[in-house]
């Protein structure tokens, strides 16, 4: 029989930096069956960013499993909202958007474009230090509305096993005051699954390697990080009944 896996998430689940090879797509590899997968992940994407019409999409695809990958999006920490607007107005591409000040996750082979990047990565992680130092920062998603957002993405995708990805720590020096919110989040994951009986939690924090199992920006994971991940849906699935027949 035919196992459907959606995934539905961020950057993470797309798998960036490892070429699409997201936990997600090694989880679904490593199930050695036939298996048919969704991928509706976006980067940077949170729960108030999941429309209708993809929820309408999974319902249709009718899985077995939805991995979903939600909070740290909402949870990263940003230097302000006002400083934004004019970024996304007037600076270049790089700078722009909700990952515009972030650390780069990798760099170039060439040796004068990667000294380059390294440069221009190293100057946002000052500049978003120094501004959040003065103003607190901000993000995206308050948690309550982050829990509210993903309760009704759960309720809305139908008889298939939920498995919520556990959120890990950020280099706190490269992501200021982000890991509160983040480990909030992950208690509100945890919380969640623990009220449902159609909903699994996968642990991460305490399971992955810092920072060897991670890229360059200390948030983003590695082959390592991702085969890690993997190997804990597989053991997190496989302990738990298939969700109802289609």
């Amino acid at each position: 029989m035919t196992i459907k896996v959606v995934f539905l998430g961020g950057s993470s689940t797309l798998g960036l930096g490892v070429q699409g090879r997201s936990y997600a797509v090694r989880y679904a590899e490593k199930l050695g069956a036939d298996v048919e997968t969704l991928q509706l992940s976006k980067s940077a994407q949170t729960v108030a960013d999941v429309a209708p019409e993809t929820l309408a999409q999974i319902r249709d695809f009718r899985p077995d499993v939805v991995l979903l990958s939600f909070g740290a999006a909402e949870g990263h920490v940003h230097p302000s909202r006002f400083l934004q607007r004019i970024l996304d107005r007037f600076a270049p591409q790089s700078w722009r958007g909700p990952a515009g000040m972030e650390p780069r996750p990798y760099f170039s082979k060439t040796r004068t474009k990667r000294l380059r990047q390294v440069l221009m990565s190293g100057t946002k992680v000052q500049v978003k230090r120094a501004i959040i130092a003065v103003s607190g920062g901000y993000h995206r998603l308050p948690s309550d509305e982050f829990d509210a957002g993903l309760r009704k993405i759960l309720d809305e995708l139908g008889p298939a096993t939920k498995v919520l990805i556990g959120l890990w720590r950020v280099d706190p020096y490269k992501f200021p005051r982000s890991n509160p919110v983040l480990r909030h989040n992950d208690e509100l994951l945890q919380a969640i699954a623990a009220e449902r009986d159609d909903v699994r939690f996968v642990n991460t924090a305490d399971a992955v390697h810092y920072w060897d199992d991670f890229l360059a920006d200390h948030a983003h994971l590695n082959e390592a990080g991702h085969d890690r991940v993997a190997d804990l849906i597989l053991d997190a699935t496989s302990r738990t009944p298939a969700a109802a027949s289609r």
